[in-house]
């Protein structure tokens, strides 16, 4: 028997035995009752900890409104004993200045309003504070008579000053028992002190006083090291009363509105004070505790939550006493969780039973399950075989199909250099087009099916890549002249001559952007811009890590990291969108109102320069950044993440509208992929898209750096260097865009907006001014007539040539213009090689006889008229 049969049949021995025990009324009983009893103990852990919490909750709440009070009296009083200071400032204190000054500082003590002030006399010095102040010092009698205090004590404590509101004046505050001990303590502490409570009206109101002793200007309690200096260095107090049942009513009213608790406020009195019985407080009490704060009248109950502080030996006491009782509230919060825990244990126990059942219906199924997966991984490895023998006959019969079509177009090219008939050379003409698509449809095929058979291979060579760009303009030359459609290439100064890539990749990726660019734009212009990035050293770092083994590589070598299959190609040598960072200048934009269609723009891009060094040893990598910018019909947001997917365009109606099979975008981003870039797209629903990629490529070796193609371009003619013109145009980035082929050809330019400054120029610099350029998309001919006869005025200037940029002007125009004084008429998109010619001629230097013959002649078909011709063909299959 197999293993595996071994282990099902455990298995299923060990379920039919849970099955018959779980079958058992009883045992399901007792697994009831013992999750109860686990839930109930778990009940009653949660219970007291639910308990202890809100005992720690209702503590913590006494704490803070205990120093709520505390901070309160404490602010007060303080504030009472600012009056310090002028005692201390004012050696010649009276009675005016006292009852001025206090009741002037009544806002910062709103508690205490009585102030008074009392002077310490000992019994030797009596005689002349009595003389001093022409009276006695006084005592009030039980029965509230004032008469002279008797001379049978060491000390006296007579009250010099005092507030309006207190009329007690030079009555001895120390010959009564309660304020004593508390003038005393604050005389050698150096403290302030308070006396016991003591009722006064209106009813239900007590009150305390609180002394603060006086050492003279400047000295405090610290200012002596001991008891006795103290003693004898004070000279008097400030004594204050405040009401202590409104101080604690105004600090704790405001936390009546507590849903969970009662606060009660009280004065802990001393029992080795003596006065139980003056707050009628039986003798054999262990305590007495007179209450201040009590709305809810619950003094008399014992709380657990009770935090005191005090002040000497006056004490006092918040106790926090829940409205509710705290055991049953507790019990509330978690009785729900046995409960629960409960109802848990029987639906798990009917779940559990459900399940069992359930496993022996699953073991059939995961049998069957089984076989079926067997057979969907035959079926997977032979749809990928079928996948991939589609893929390589596509590959063989696309080459195929190639080669048949390729006879049929060269046929008809000949046929086309014989003498037809006009519409037999429409006839002609249609089947050519008709196979050019033919082929061109048959190569992105055959592209595609390269890169999903991970066959598709690049190159590694250098190139100029200016030369290439040209290239690619030439080939929709035909298109642009029949659309009337303005096509500008602008390179910046900094991009290499010669770079190492793949310019067959390269090209087919720019024709691919540009054809369909055409494609969707009537009317408007396409500019395609080619720009450097400048890396930082982290970026160049992460660059290099990719790009070098193709440094070791000999020029032209397939590299292998290059070869990748189709289903890597998201993962592989691929970044992320916006992750490779760096400096480049500015995309300029022909799009009239956009941030790159400024003079601002247009300055920095003149103004950018590649900072990266060749001190850096990274510096000989670098990215290409081109991008294809239109004015066609653009694209929806929402239909962007089509654009890439193959055989699928963004609208259902563009291929009715303008033809195509939409593989060419997704032949592109994989191209771009695989040469470690990517592409992006920036689109407005009827003002145009621009197409972005990013290529990262090195400089030459010095062995590939002499190489023709990494000379610069063009390399007709260096005759035109040195050469002096002026360019006009009020389109600055157009300006820009033939400046770039001037400075190309070695032309110093000088750059004019109008006609004012192109004659100020002239003024100034006339001599060296070889030819004025003008782009009539900028200025209209009505505007040349005035500037050519300024010109042609000027004695020095008037064989001047003044050479017009155009897209085709009708043979009338052409013929006004000339008349006006317009040398020359050059047509565009602008060609290296033409615009030199033109510019060679118009200074009086004979350009190069050009060999390139016609394109509606065909030469070859009358010198092969009647000849026989042996075609070999060879096969790479």
């Amino acid at each position: 028997m197999e293993p595996g049969a071994v282990s099902r049949c455990g298995w299923q021995r060990w379920q039919g035995k849970s099955n018959s025990c779980f079958r058992h009324w009883p045992v399901r009983a007792l697994f009831v009752v013992m999750g109860w009893v686990l839930a109930c103990g778990i009940g009653v852990v949660l219970w007291r900890g639910a308990l202890q919490s809100m005992e720690d909750e209702l503590l913590l709440k006494c704490e803070n409104r205990k120093e709520v009070l505390k901070s309160e009296v404490e602010n007060s009083l303080n504030a009472s004993f600012v009056i310090l200071g002028l005692t201390a400032s004012v050696p010649e204190l009276d009675e005016n200045m006292w009852v001025n000054f206090a009741s002037r500082t009544l806002f910062l003590r709103p508690n205490v309003r009585r102030l008074v002030y009392v002077e310490r006399v000992l019994a030797s010095q009596r005689p002349a504070f009595e003389k001093k102040w022409n009276t006695s010092i006084l005592f009030v009698d039980d029965k509230g008579a004032v008469v002279i205090r008797e001379n049978n004590d060491t000390e006296y404590s007579p009250i010099v000053f005092e507030t309006d509101d207190e009329h007690y004046r030079f009555v001895d505050s120390g010959a009564y028992p309660l304020y004593r001990n508390a003038i005393d303590a604050a005389r050698d502490t150096g403290l302030f002190t308070l006396s016991p409570i003591t009722p006064r009206r209106p009813a239900n109101s007590w009150y305390m006083g609180a002394y603060l002793a006086y050492y003279g200007p400047g000295r405090d309690y610290t200012s002596f090291s001991s008891i006795e200096a103290r003693r004898n260095a004070c000279i008097g107090y400030v004594g204050s009363v405040f009401n202590a049942t409104d101080v604690f009513y105004r600090v704790l009213l405001r936390f009546t509105d507590d849903v969970d608790m009662d606060v009660v406020a009280v004065f802990v009195v001393d029992p080795a004070s003596g006065l139980y019985p003056y707050y009628n407080c039986s003798a054999t009490s262990s305590s007495c505790a007179l209450p201040l704060f009590d709305p809810a009248h619950r003094a008399s109950e014992v709380s657990k939550a009770a935090v005191s502080w005090g002040y000497g030996t006056q004490q006092f006491e918040v106790r926090c006493l829940p409205k509710h009782n705290l055991t049953l509230l507790a019990l509330r919060a978690v009785i729900a969780w046995p409960l629960l825990m409960s109802l848990v244990v029987i639906f798990f126990s009917i779940i559990v039973y459900l399940v069992l059942k359930r496993m022996e219906a699953i073991e059939k199924d995961v049998v069957v399950m089984e076989r079926m997966n067997e057979d969907l991984k035959l079926a997977k490895l032979a749809a990928e075989a079928a996948d991939k023998a589609k893929s390589n006959f596509l590959a063989t019969v696309s080459h195929e199909i190639r080669t048949p079509m390729n006879g049929v177009i060269g046929m008809t090219n000949l046929l086309m250099g014989t003498e037809l008939t006009t519409q037999q050379l429409e006839y002609v003409k249609v089947a050519q087009a008709s196979g050019n698509s033919l082929i061109a449809l048959i190569n992105d095929v055959l592209d595609l099916s390269k890169i999903e058979a991970g066959r598709m291979e690049l190159e590694s060579v250098a190139f100029n890549i200016r030369r290439e760009v040209d290239n690619v303009f030439h080939l929709f030359d035909e298109t642009v002249q029949q659309k009337k459609i303005e096509m500008s290439m602008l390179v910046h100064d900094t991009v290499p001559t010669c770079i190492v890539g793949d310019p067959g990749r390269f090209r087919q990726v720019l024709g691919n952007l540009i054809g369909n660019s055409l494609k969707f734009t009537k009317e408007g212009s396409i500019l395609v811009c080619v720009r450097v990035m400048d890396h930082n050293q982290e970026d160049i770092s992460d660059f290099t890590t990719i790009n070098m083994g193709q440094k070791t590589a000999a020029p032209g070598d397939i590299q292998l990291s290059q070869v990748l299959p189709n289903e890597t190609l998201s993962q592989v040598g691929v970044d992320k969108p916006g992750s490779r960072k760096g400096d480049t200048p500015p995309r300029l934009s022909i799009q009239p109102d956009s941030e790159g269609n400024c003079k601002e723009a247009v300055e920095l891009w003149r103004k950018w320069e590649l900072k990266t060094t060749s001190s850096n040893p990274h510096s000989n990598y670098f990215t290409i950044v081109t991008s294809v910018e239109d004015t066609g019909i653009g694209i929806p947001h929402h239909l962007e993440h089509r654009l890439f997917q193959p055989f699928s365009q963004a609208n259902s109606s563009t291929s009715r509208e303008h033809g195509g099979t939409g593989i060419g975008l997704s032949i592109c981003q994989k191209l771009v992929k695989l040469m470690n870039g990517e592409i992006t797209v920036m689109s407005k629903v009827g003002a145009g898209s621009v197409f972005e990629f990013t290529l990262p490529v090195r400089a030459p070796d010095v062995s590939e750096g002499g190489k023709p193609c990494c000379s610069a371009f063009p390399v007709d003619d260096k005759r035109l260097n040195g050469m002096h013109v002026i360019l006009l145009d009020s389109n600055l980035v157009r300006q820009e865009v033939s400046a770039s082929y001037l400075r190309c050809l070695g032309i110093h330019v000088e750059l004019a907006e109008d006609v004012q400054s192109t004659l100020e120029i002239l003024k100034t610099g006339g001599t060296k001014i070889q030819a004025i350029l003008i782009d009539l998309e900028g200025f209209p001919g009505a505007y040349i007539t005035p500037l050519a006869c300024s010109i042609r005025n000027m004695s020095t200037l008037k064989a001047l040539p003044v050479l017009a940029l155009s897209l085709g002007l009708s043979p009338a125009v052409e013929s006004a213009l000339k008349d006006s004084g317009v040398s020359y008429i050059v047509n565009k998109p602008l060609r290296y090689s033409t615009l030199a010619s033109v510019l060679l001629e118009a200074i009086g230097i004979s350009s190069k006889a050009s060999t390139k013959k016609p394109n509606k002649v065909n030469y070859d078909a009358k010198i092969l008229s009647g000849k026989r011709l042996l075609v070999v063909m060879f096969s790479s299959h």
